[in-house]
Order: structure tokens, then C-alpha cells, then sequence
């Protein structure tokens, strides 16, 4: 591979969680190869062919698959205007996401009135979260693969992480109870870059506060704070959208902090998670709640029995 893209790579490895990094570097060993079929270099290369690879990749691959290698190349050449001055400026001015992306003719990722985050939302707003990057990016992920409520995750205090076992103790205001909440092993790097490596050590407010997040002059962050920190995230990541202006003249975004808690739910449910067990996990009062997100379990099921079609004439076969 190119050696500024294994220089780019490199960076991500070092910075990035490892399912980022294998993303990377399977979209742009991609664009690699469209390069060298094409006779092109990586600092030759101008919009109108960035424009014709990416119009490929649209044509040939799902949504996301073609989202992914536009914000990887996107982010290579980022990296290279700004990190180590190879190109003047990035050739992606003109080049959005959405214009290499099939129109799905309405609603994104909502059903019945239940908007959430899907895995490629997720991985496209942890790679244009706002600054701080690495706080932002660990409270993206953290909402993500927890769960939690905005406002149980700004009071998650550094006493309450079990860091062996991998879990959290998390108090719910609404609720007035306790209960234990699990990340994956994916997020260790980020955790530990937070709270051992200086990054939350430099805002002053650490020296006396317990919680796990804070800013540069509060002890903790706010649940406003921690929502503007997804919604900026989205909107940097060409993802979001006003759904509609409320009363008050206030704009309402598709993507909020609860859309994370949403996309846990329904990726765990997906993952045949007990809908008993996730009403425990979520902190659900009512069982009634929970089993709102069993209807994408149902979605499954229709997909893989459309995909099954028994003929008289021959075998059932997908």
C-alpha cells in the first residue's frame, strides 16, 4: 500500500479504537487498488476522481459501505493537508456523503415514532466529534454500547467503574435505583487514554471532582452538554436532520443522545438479547417499555422469509 497511507493508517491505529482502524484500512486497501488500476497517485489525484470512485462505490454497494469509503478517503486526505502538507487542501469540498448514497425516499432508521442510531451512524459521528476529540469520542461510545440515559451518564462517578470486570454502577435519577451496565473490551484504549494518560487530569475542575466526564469549568458535564456533544457530532458527520420545529420555534433533531439509547436497544434486541434481560440492562420500570423494540426483532425475521422462496418446480432455496 501507498506509504502515506500506511503513514495515515498508522495514526488511526494509534488513536482510533481497533474496529475504526479495520475499517480504514479495508476502505482505503479499496481505494488503493481503484488508484493503481487507474494509473493515479495519491497527491495526483483531483475531485473528479475522487468523484468517479466514490460514484462506484455507490452503484456497487449498500448505503453504508459506500458512506464508509467516502469518510475514509475523506479523512485520508484531511489528514494529509492538514498532518504532513502533502496536498494544498482536500479535494472533498464538493464531494458529500449523500451524493454517492441511494435514497431511501423518507424516514432514516425510525419506525413507529422510535428514531436510533445504527452501528454506521455511530462509527461516522466517533470520526467528527467536536473537541475535545477523545473525551467526545468516549462518551459517544460509551452511550452507544451502555445504553445509559444523557443524564446517568454525566453523573457516572470514576468510583463507580469496575475497569476488570468491565462495568459500570449507574444511578437513575428517574427511577431513584441502581443498577450495573457492561461496555466491551473495544473501548479499554479509549478509557484508558481518558483516565490515566493526562487527558482528564488537564482540566482543572479533575483535581476535586469525582465524576468521570468533566469540563473546563465544571466538575461534571451537563446532560445538555453531552447532548449538544451528539447532535454537533451528527451534524459534523452529514447525518443529521431537523425532524421538525416544535411550539417554541426550538428545532428537534433526528439524532440526540436518547437516539443512542435507542440504537443499543434495538442492536440488542437484533442480537437476540432477552427482552427481559435488556429491560433490566436499560432500566426499564415496565416490561411494556422494553418490548416496544421487538419489532425489529420481527423486521429480521420478515427479511430472512422474504429471502426464503420454496418452489414445487426445485429445491427451497434462498
Amino acid at each position: 500500500m501507498d506509504p502515506l497511507i500506511e503513514d495515515y493508517l498508522s495514526d488511526v491505529e494509534a488513536s482510533k479504537a481497533y474496529g475504526t482502524y479495520e475499517n480504514r484500512k479495508s476502505d482505503l486497501r479499496i481505494y488503493h487498488d481503484w488508484l493503481d488500476k487507474h494509473d493515479l497517485e495519491v497527491t495526483e489525484v483531483g475531485s473528479r476522481d475522487i468523484h468517479r470512485f466514490l460514484r462506484e462505490q455507490g452503484k456497487k454497494f449498500s448505503n453504508s459501505t459506500a458512506a464508509s469509503r467516502h469518510d475514509s478517503v475523506k479523512l485520508l486526505y484531511d489528514f494529509l493537508a492538514g498532518v504532513w502538507d502533502m496536498v494544498e487542501e482536500s479535494p472533498f469540498e464538493d464531494l458529500k456523503r449523500s451524493n454517492y448514497t441511494k435514497s431511501t425516499g423518507g424516514k432514516k432508521h425510525q419506525t413507529d415514532d422510535i428514531v436510533y442510531v445504527t452501528p454506521d451512524d455511530k462509527e461516522a459521528m466517533a470520526e467528527h466529534v467536536p473537541t475535545p476529540t477523545l473525551r467526545n469520542e468516549l462518551i459517544l461510545r460509551l452511550l452507544y454500547q451502555t445504553g445509559v440515559r444523557r443524564g446517568e451518564l454525566a453523573i457516572i462517578e470514576i468510583d463507580n467503574i469496575d475497569r476488570e470486570a468491565r462495568s459500570i454502577r449507574v444511578y437513575a435519577p428517574k427511577t431513584d435505583e441502581w443498577r450495573i451496565v457492561y461496555y466491551q473490551p473495544s473501548l479499554d484504549f479509549l478509557l484508558t487514554q481518558w483516565m490515566d494518560s493526562g487527558y482528564r487530569s488537564a482540566y482543572k475542575p479533575a483535581e476535586e471532582s469525582p465524576y468521570l466526564f468533566v469540563s473546563e469549568r465544571a466538575e461534571r458535564l451537563s446532560d445538555h452538554a453531552i447532548n449538544q456533544i451528539v447532535k454537533k457530532a451528527a451534524e459534523n458527520a452529514g447525518i443529521q436532520d431537523v425532524m421538525y420545529t416544535d411550539g417554541g420555534g426550538q428545532k428537534r433533531h433526528r439524532i440526540t443522545a436518547h437516539a443512542f439509547r435507542h440504537g443499543h436497544a434495538v442492536q440488542a434486541i437484533k442480537n437476540d438479547i432477552d427482552i427481559r434481560r435488556l429491560q433490566l440492562h436499560l432500566g426499564h420500570e415496565k416490561i411494556d417499555t422494553t418490548q416496544q423494540y421487538l419489532q425489529f426483532k420481527n423486521e429480521e425475521v420478515q427479511a430472512a422469509m422474504k429471502k426464503f422462496n420454496p418452489s414445487p418446480e426445485g429445491p427451497e432455496t434462498a
